[in-house]
């Protein structure tokens, strides 16, 4: 039997945004800008730094687009010797020349339940009409995406994301809102008049993450709580779920840690009630993303 996860047991918790690869058999081309990463960092590495036992979602960390197909495969073979409930949310380009290519050549590796392409990197357009073609191929194929995006990017996002039916859409880390400015600050304000407006279309869920590199430094619970409330204020339990960002928020350097991270998360969600810790902590992410221990059918078979 399942178990429900609650705040005070991070060992049921589903993690909706881990990151993993081996850089010996991927290449990012970010790599080279942060060569701390260029190693491995596996399911074994994850739970050594304290990671959740409760479920894996494994989210593509923009490798170069030859090797999207491989990371999938990647992910399939350590989610299914992980012994968890797990998915991949795979890079896919919905803005691809062929996007039903794409979709074919990462789907040859069993899991794969989501698409992502990070949009906040650099002036990629996602309000083109090309780009809306693919996400509505996604959905046609049951394939959910995750947008990257920056928070001033959210006005154009609610537009995107109410034009399309067919596919469901997640908000990563909070929509990345300007917490070094402060909740005091009037990019907050826009901030949550955003996030209210893009929550109003039921078929976005968000994910609570990455707070502690939008901060760029660890944080508090009091420091985080106001943030997070505004987000399940706006979605409701149901369509918000937990994520750790690893370890792209936990660099040796960053004075982070995951650890950190659970139990400042852990003191949060422990003031609510136990359904919303149930939904936000697991629930909702495998519901969406429909995870599954052990070796998955093939899509199609």
């Amino acid at each position: 039997m399942k178990a429900i996860a609650t705040a005070a047991d991070p060992r049921t918790w589903t993690d909706a945004h881990l990151h993993a690869w081996d850089a010996d058999r991927l290449a990012a081309p970010w790599f080279t800008q942060a060569p701390r990463f260029a190693g491995r960092f596996d399911v074994a590495r994850y739970h050594a730094e304290g990671g959740v036992h409760g479920g894996l979602v494994f989210v593509e960390a923009d490798m170069a687009s030859a090797d999207r197909a491989s990371e999938a495969a990647l992910f399939a073979e350590w989610g299914n010797a992980s012994g968890l409930p797990w998915a991949t949310v795979a890079g896919i380009d919905p803005g691809a020349p062929d996007v039903l290519a794409e979709i074919a050549s990462v789907r040859r590796s069993p899991g794969v339940t989501g698409a992502r392409r990070v949009l906040h990197a650099g002036d990629i357009p996602f309000t083109t009409e090309h780009f809306r073609v693919g996400l509505h191929r996604l959905g046609s194929h049951r394939l959910s995406f995750d947008f990257c995006v920056r928070w001033t990017d959210l006005a154009a996002l609610e537009g995107v994301v109410a034009g399309i039916e067919a596919t469901h859409y997640v908000l990563d880390h909070l929509g990345n809102p300007p917490i070094r400015s402060g909740w005091s600050s009037p990019e907050r304000v826009e901030w949550q008049r955003l996030i209210a407006r893009v929550a109003a279309c039921e078929r976005v869920s968000v994910k609570w993450s990455a707070m502690f590199e939008n901060a760029g430094r660890a944080m508090s619970a009091d420091e985080i709580r106001p943030w997070f409330e505004w987000c399940l204020a706006c979605f409701g339990p149901t369509r918000v779920m937990w994520g750790s960002n690893w370890p792209v928020c936990f660099a040796p350097d960053s004075g982070a840690r995951l650890a950190q991270w659970i139990d400042v998360s852990a003191t949060v969600a422990g003031e609510l009630s136990a359904d919303e810790q149930a939904a936000i902590l697991g629930g909702t992410a495998q519901r969406l993303y429909r995870c599954q221990a052990g070796a998955w059918h093939q899509p199609g078979r």
